[in-house]
């Protein structure tokens, strides 16, 4: 699998079935856990031998969208946020 590092979605015009071709470790282990929580949604077709494997998903699983730009204030305000949550919390 180490040559091969190409992730595919496919589907039909129309259908509600994608079907997802994963050689990236983080979306194989995501698809892995939907599977098992989601069995009438996601089912792994395919654990190929090179590691990669082939699923089907619902076509509205997908989604396309854009990094939220933000600006630095924003994100010291953010990391201000994160602070303050990360000192309230009760163990």
């Amino acid at each position: 699998m180490e040559n091969d590092k190409e992730n595919v979605i496919e589907w039909v015009r129309d259908e509600k079935r994608a079907t997802l071709t994963l050689t990236q470790g983080r979306y194989r282990s995501k698809i892995k856990k939907l599977a098992k929580t989601h069995p009438e949604e996601c089912q792994i077709v395919e654990d190929n031998k090179d590691g990669s494997i082939v699923a089907h998903i619902p076509v509205n699983w997908i989604k396309i969208s854009p990094l939220k730009k933000v600006n630095e204030q924003q994100k010291e305000q953010a990391r201000e946020r994160m602070k303050m949550m990360q000192n309230n919390r009760h163990y």
